[in-house]
Order: C-alpha cells, then sequence, then structure tokens
C-alpha cells in the first residue's frame, strides 16, 4: 500500500476546475393561471394601451389645470403685494432706538452694516457725520 503524496492529497481538497452544470431550472415555470402566449402579449398591450392614456390625462391636467392656477395664484400675491406696498408707503414704520438692538462689541470686517444689509427695513448704521 502506498502512501498519497501530498500534492495528491491538495489535488483533492481543491474544489474541481471544470464548470459544474446548475441541476434546477434557470427560469421558475408560470404559476397557474398566469398569462402565457398571446393572451400575455394581448395584456401587454393593453397595459401599453393604459399608461399611454394615462400620461396623456396628465399631462392635459398639468397643462390646462395646474398652469391657470399658478397664473391666479400669481397674479393674486402680486395684487396682494402691490396692496401691502402702498400701505407701508402712507404709515411708515419708525425706528424706535432700544439700547439692547444692534449692539455691536466690535465692527464686521466689511463695515458697520450686515453682510446682507437692507436699506427699506433695517437702520442703518453707518455713523453721522
Amino acid at each position: 500500500m502506498q502512501r498519497p503524496s501530498a500534492l495528491r492529497v491538495v489535488r483533492s481538497l481543491r474544489a474541481p476546475t471544470r464548470a459544474s452544470t446548475r441541476k434546477y431550472a434557470m427560469v421558475p415555470a408560470p404559476e397557474p393561471g398566469f398569462p402565457t402566449g398571446e393572451e400575455f402579449l394581448s395584456k401587454k398591450e393593453a397595459v401599453k394601451h393604459h399608461a399611454a392614456h394615462t400620461t396623456s390625462l396628465w399631462k392635459n391636467i398639468s397643462i390646462f389645470a395646474c398652469v391657470p392656477v399658478i397664473i391666479g395664484a400669481g397674479y393674486y400675491v402680486y395684487d396682494l403685494e402691490q396692496k401691502h406696498a402702498a400701505h407701508k408707503a402712507e404709515h411708515p414704520h419708525e425706528y424706535i432706538e432700544y439700547p439692547y438692538l444692534n449692539r455691536r462689541p466690535r465692527q464686521f470686517p466689511w463695515g458697520p452694516n450686515s453682510l446682507f444689509f437692507n436699506p427699506h427695513v433695517q437702520k442703518d448704521m453707518t455713523p453721522a457725520e
């Protein structure tokens, strides 16, 4: 009785080198009641027709319903803001100097006002000459 060589033992432990074929089906069999053949193709065409109809429906809703609503809302907001601006022009806001407002322990690098200074809303902190 011969002892097996080390090379033969290693080769027997390795996975087989040739490709083994699968022993089961690649694609599952269709379930009972699942459409096949012509019935499947007719249902597929029906789904395509439904998708085309639904797409055109929502496109029309977007164009003929949403766009006019957005335009109407834009006009309403514009008119409201014009009235608000006219009211503010009639009754300007008086600035009240409170000691806790606009405290600046040190200056900003870009000057006395904030980086997003708006003279219509905020007090100009530039020192009066």
